[in-house]
């Protein structure tokens, strides 16, 4: 049987050898005991969450049975209005933990089950107040038990889960959430959710499941094979999933094996969902959730198949289910064995692609930033003491060197140093053009683009009807708007920050080369100008997908934050506008005159510079770490050292010696920290 997925990532042990790495760190010194102990508690505290979303007759339960435990442990799920939200992870026994709702959740259920639904119109709202009832039908096999149990919590053995989450379980229309521990060493650090709660009649409950989608590491949406991406499918994407920010999906489509009995290729079931998705992005204008999805490749699979497959066979043949899901398999398939079944159902395609995407999302926060941090560290010790080397030989050099010998080499530094701040103080001129070239082209760009949304505004309101309900106009004007900064906007300045890097690494690469030839003047031991060089301009990386609004390390600054700051300014007052037009119009062509207003207004308080300005103050940033590196770093100490040895009153010899001997300890202390570093890199392989 393969290894599940958690045993292939293996979190606990990789868990476990982070902490050593992070250990042996603050042991040789890279890291203090305060960065030691963030690092220790985010590797603790961080937990793996895959949401499991879709309709309930996708099949989610088995293939969570299939997917996590390998065994039939999770029953079939019930209506979606009385499923409860289900938690998978670890504990040190076996057992479930049942939240009940609170008095004041209930007594809101009880209301909107006295509303009469044939008198509504809003199918959504319909379906909430039929819930309602259901729920508070079932309610009364609790009998007067009920009260005493809303607000609690309430443990039980895994095999009463049925009563909690079964269709007709005694528990079930009051759980509000269950969890399911399991004493499994690879679901330590791991949180499967089970989220049933769309359109819950319950807003808590519903409520809930957007807050563990938002911190979802994976969300995987399940489709029915049947009748794939329908529009309750289609509402579950483009309302809850692109409402919640996911920026990572990944689409089952299960129960493959019915289409595919019936003549259907997996290649035509995964073209027509891909053409469905597609399509709804196009209608819903979600240009943002339609990236997304673009390189999601839905993947067709059969949750059952695979649970079959690691089921004894003495166990499948005494089921009618699974005994008739195996002759299914071999009629349609032609498979021999459970392991051809396994490769039937495909579901180890789905796992894989789970797996990359919680390596690329997972280990880049969790292990590689904590990683890469240490490295650094070790690095910059190495970094450090290189310059105490370069500048100890030099000293010694020094020492050795005869009086007008001196004098020479304090003019020749004089003369290198007005050269550098002459350069830097030239490159700041460069930068500066280069910004506020950049800021003026894309100002414009953003400037026409607004103008084109608010002309294209302008058209729909135009375009109408006196039958058509305003609300029907307001959606297709924030559909315009959404656009306008999904899309538009974000790609133009995307392109400016791409623009603006290719500048300045022209600027600097420019500045590099004159900075090098000035430093080939400097004679000193040791003493490489190229590498020098070479060693600064890596502090200025500019291939990253990093904004130039934020290129230093320590600035967490999310460039979209500003741009949606810009953005906001725009949409809210365009929105605030339209609120009050809604409710207040009186007549067909009051409100299209106030929205052409609203419009028109929108458009001339836009400002991109608000935005784009804030790139000069990259220029300041760039010229001081240029400055802190070549000037106070590099010729400032060099100009320091060589004019205190100059006026040395002391024993220059006993200093040579002084200094032969630190050499010596620093040499030393370099070839240790190689090897730690060496040490180091080698036992991080794990990642």
């Amino acid at each position: 049987m393969p290894q599940n997925l958690f045993q292939q990532l293996n979190l606990p042990e990789k868990k476990r050898r982070m902490a050593e790495l992070i250990e042996k760190a603050t042991e040789i010194g890279w890291l203090k005991a305060e960065d030691r102990n963030n690092y220790i508690s985010k590797l603790q505290n961080d937990i793996l969450t895959i949401g499991v979303i879709g309709q309930m007759k996708a099949g989610k339960s088995t293939f969570l049975n299939s997917f996590v435990f390998g065994d039939t442990v999770l029953p079939v799920a019930t209506t979606p209005m009385t499923a409860a939200l289900s938690v998978v992870t670890w504990g040190e026994k076996e057992q479930i933990e049942a939240e009940f709702y609170t008095s004041e959740e209930w007594q809101e259920q009880l209301a909107t089950a006295q509303i009469n639904s044939e008198e509504i119109g809003d199918e959504a709202k319909k379906a909430k107040i039929q819930a309602a009832q259901e729920l508070v039908e079932k309610s009364k096999q609790l009998g007067s038990a009920l009260n005493g149990l809303l607000g609690k919590k309430q443990t039980d053995t895994l095999t009463n889960l049925i009563d909690y989450v079964g269709a007709n379980g005694r528990y079930v229309s009051i759980t509000k959430q269950v969890t399911i521990y399991c004493p499994l060493d690879y679901l330590r650090g791991v949180r499967i959710v089970d989220t049933p709660g769309f359109n819950d009649p319950i807003v808590s409950r519903e409520e809930r499941t957007k807050e563990f989608l938002k911190q979802a590491d994976v969300v995987l949406l399940m489709l029915y094979a049947g009748q794939p991406f329908s529009a309750v499918d289609r509402n579950i994407l483009f309302k809850h999933v692109g409402g919640c920010g996911i920026g990572k999906v990944l689409i089952g489509i299960n129960k493959y094996d019915i289409p595919y009995g019936s003549g259907e290729s997996e290649e035509q079931i995964r073209a027509y969902v891909k053409s469905e998705i597609a399509k709804a992005a196009q209608t819903m204008g979600d240009e943002q959730l339609n990236d997304i999805l673009r390189d999601t490749e839905p993947i067709p699979l059969s949750a059952e198949m695979a649970l079959v497959s690691q089921l004894p066979m003495s166990r499948v043949q005494s089921s009618d289910i699974y005994k008739k899901a195996w002759e299914r398999a071999q009629e349609n398939f032609e498979v021999t064995s459970p392991q051809e079944l396994r490769q039937r159902s495909h579901i180890d395609e789905l796992i894989e692609a789970i797996r990359q995407m919680i390596e690329r999302e997972k280990s880049a926060i969790l292990f590689r930033k904590p990683l890469n941090a240490i490295l650094a560290l070790g690095n910059n010790l190495k970094t450090d003491i290189e310059e105490q080397i370069l500048k100890t030989k030099n000293e010694i050099e020094l020492l050795q060197a005869p009086d007008e010998e001196l004098e020479e080499c304090e003019s020749q530094l004089e003369r290198i140093n007005r050269r550098m701040n002459r350069k830097i103080d030239s490159m700041g001129d460069d930068l500066n053009e280069v910004f506020q070239e950049i800021v003026r082209r894309g100002s414009n760009d953003m400037e026409d683009a607004v103008d084109s949304c608010c002309s294209k505004m302008h058209s729909i309101v135009d375009a109408w009807g006196r039958f058509t309900s305003g609300e029907k106009l307001v959606a297709d004007l924030e559909r315009c708007e959404k656009f306008l900064y999904t899309r538009t906007l974000k790609r133009i300045a995307d392109g400016v920050n791409s623009q603006a890097k290719l500048k300045v690494k022209q600027t600097l690469d420019e500045f590099f080369v004159d900075a090098e030839d000035i430093l080939c003047k400097i004679e000193i031991a040791d003493f490489d100008p190229r590498d020098f060089v070479k060693g600064v301009s890596k502090k200025f990386d500019f291939s990253s997908s990093d904004s130039l609004f934020s290129f230093t390390d320590d600035d967490e600054t999310d460039t979209e934050y500003g741009l949606w700051e810009l953005a906001g300014d725009f949409l809210n007052g365009f929105t605030f506008g339209l609120t009050g037009v809604i409710g207040n119009a009186i007549t067909h062509g009051d409100m299209a005159a106030k929205v052409h207003s609203i419009i028109n207004d929108a458009a001339a308080d836009f400002d991109a510079k608000a935005f784009l300005g804030t790139i000069i103050d990259c220029k300041d940033k760039i010229i001081s770490e240029v400055q802190e590196a070549f000037i106070n770093e590099l010729l400032t100490p060099l100009k320091e050292q060589l004019d205190e040895i100059r006026h040395q009153t002391t024993d220059k010899a006993q200093r040579l010696e002084a200094s032969q001997t630190r050499l010596s300890d620093l040499l030393k202390q370099k070839e240790n920290l190689v090897k730690q570093i060496k040490e180091m890199n080698e036992n991080a392989t794990f990642i």
